[in-house]
């Protein structure tokens, strides 16, 4: 399981490192369009297959972002 997350995160991790170029410091996207688009592509590649995660407290920390 741990594993598997890790996976998930490196993933979701590539995703917005693809994106940002394009979409994340682009001045001529309004903060709304660059929210969709994280929560389209990024929250989605992060979390695909989480319903059969055993989410421990550790496991949340590590998918949670920092506040």
């Amino acid at each position: 399981m741990e594993r598997e997350i890790g996976r998930r995160i490196g993933a979701s991790a590539a995703a917005m490192q693809s994106m940002y170029q394009s979409v994340v410091v682009k001045k001529e996207l309004s903060l709304r369009a660059k929210l969709s688009i994280y929560r389209s592509i990024y929250v989605p590649t992060l979390t695909y297959g989480h319903e059969v995660w055993i989410l421990t407290e550790r496991t949340r920390s590590r998918i949670q972002a920092p506040k």
